[in-house]
């Protein structure tokens, strides 16, 4: 994998109440794509790539990867009109250059991405009740220009289809915040969202359709309660919905699918904080999430992916966080130290869920783990150099929407060593990372519900990362 990147930002004050900020940034990343192994390729070789079939190539035959090339830029402005009324707005645009040589396939995509945001803001502040209000609207329009050729071992073939896209989506908002006595917090929201998209097929034949999915009204209320020193009580209840991607409407399998329907539900959420004194923190929350039409990937038998909807899920979970502030050990060589832990704890099902008359409602809902555990130690010695050593657990998950296949538990640890170095006004920072500190066989990534059980791309064993990160 090569990867160049390059970023900057800026920001002009150019009065007291208007503040000007600027980004630009290019990305150029390139890497190969191995393509997914069963379990008995990647326990003989977990480095070989996809082997040949008697009816496709394989994935180093055909030079498999991904070449991506971004642009990135924006604008932003902040103007304050007086103590209790101001304005933000940003637009952005990027360009895209996808190259992606597929076993089946070679695809070029180019996309060109604007969007907007722009919000009114209003507070408003008395005795002991503070109150704002934020106004907006939120939008974009992607363009999308796909051509597909046959693979001739990574160079193009014979055109295949060439489409375009043309998706359009955004949203009015409007939400408020009310503190009362720094013990009563409140968060009321509503929004309408809609999303549409046109699209085209001039080669090698002429198409052309549209889909429009109904504006959808989505509220969300939210109140957190200080009972006493550092310890509050939280509850959430809101509307969410999902539209369906680009990559999903016209996915890896070059067809259309305009029958996908957006992901929606409603979310319970209820949750605690406690506070000691500046030192700890714990935080839990336990939510209960009904989606339906969740939006699921497929494979077929070329390894090319396409995406249904899957009825409905029940996803009910805990999370927990506990954190430490950073201990000051008054130590020339060994300073200060810091904890951070998180859990996940979640038990996610499919429900009203049939697919060729084969019923999966009660199944696992597919790739995701049912606990994930992830630890932090932040260590700083010698006043100057800093260590972060983290391990993350994942438990075993189903890979198929029929649950009979599953992957194995795994512990990933990494270390990561950082120096500063400040050159008159400018500071450079060095690290050095260590990723899968402990050689660990395991699986990042899976293809869920992969044709013929390529379900595993394996990820690298114990690897390296030196770098520098300039602040001007």
């Amino acid at each position: 994998m090569k990867r160049r990147q390059f970023f900057i930002k800026d920001n002009f004050q150019y009065s007291e109440k208007g503040l000007f900020k600027v980004m630009l940034m290019h990305s150029d990343l390139d890497y190969q794509t191995p393509g997914g192994l069963t379990l008995e390729q990647m326990n003989q070789n977990r480095k070989q790539a996809r082997p040949a079939t008697a009816t496709t190539p394989g994935a180093s035959e055909q030079d498999a990867g991904i070449r991506n090339k971004i642009i990135l830029a924006g604008l932003s402005n902040e103007f304050e009109f007086n103590s209790n009324f101001s304005h933000f707005i940003m637009v952005q645009g990027s360009y895209v250059d996808f190259e992606n040589p597929f076993i089946t396939n070679y695809e070029n995509r180019y996309e060109s991405n604007f969007a907007l945001r722009t919000h009114f803001n209003y507070s408003k502040i008395w005795n002991k009740i503070s109150l704002s209000y934020r106004l907006g609207f939120e939008g974009g329009v992607n363009d999308i220009n796909i051509r597909n050729y046959g693979n001739n071992a990574g160079n193009k073939g014979d055109p295949q289809n060439f489409d375009k896209i043309k998706n359009k989506s955004g949203f009015y908002f409007l939400s408020q915040s009310l503190n009362i006595a720094e013990k009563l917090f409140t968060d009321i929201s509503v929004s309408l969202n809609s999303n549409s998209f046109d699209y085209s097929r001039y080669y090698p034949i002429d198409e052309n359709g549209s889909a429009s999915f109904k504006n959808q009204w989505l509220p969300n209320f939210g109140i957190n309660y200080l009972l006493g020193d550092g310890f509050s009580v939280r509850a959430k209840l809101g509307k969410g919905n999902s539209a369906p991607t680009n990559e999903e409407i016209r996915a890896s399998n070059q067809e259309f699918n305009n029958s996908l329907s957006p992901e929606n539900g409603w979310n319970k959420e209820l949750g605690i904080r406690k506070q000691w004194r500046n030192i700890l923190f714990v935080e839990a929350s336990y939510f209960d999430f009904r989606m339906k039409d969740a939006i699921v990937r497929r494979q077929n038998d070329a390894g090319q992916e396409y995406f249904v909807n899957a009825g409905e899920t029940v996803q009910k979970g805990l999370e927990l966080l506990i954190e430490t502030k950073p201990f000051d050990l008054e130590n020339n060589w060994f300073d200060q130290f810091k904890f951070r832990l998180s859990g996940s704890f979640y038990d996610f099902k499919f429900e009203n869920y049939h697919q060729n008359n084969i019923d999966y409602s009660g199944n696992d809902l597919t790739g995701v783990p049912q606990t994930t555990i992830n630890t932090l130690f932040d260590f700083t010695f010698f006043r100057t150099l800093k260590i972060d050593y983290s391990h993350f657990y994942t438990s075993k998950m189903p890979l198929n929407d029929a649950s009979n296949v599953w992957s194995e538990s795994t512990l990933v640890g990494n270390i990561q060593f950082r120096v500063p170095l400040k050159v008159d006004r400018s500071t450079y920072n060095f690290f050095l990372q260590i990723q899968n500190l402990y050689n660990t066989d395991y699986v990042l990534g899976f293809d869920i519900n992969a044709f013929g059980g390529r379900y595993y791309n394996p990820s690298a064993k114990r690897n390296f990362i030196l770098g520098v990160q300039m602040n001007f």
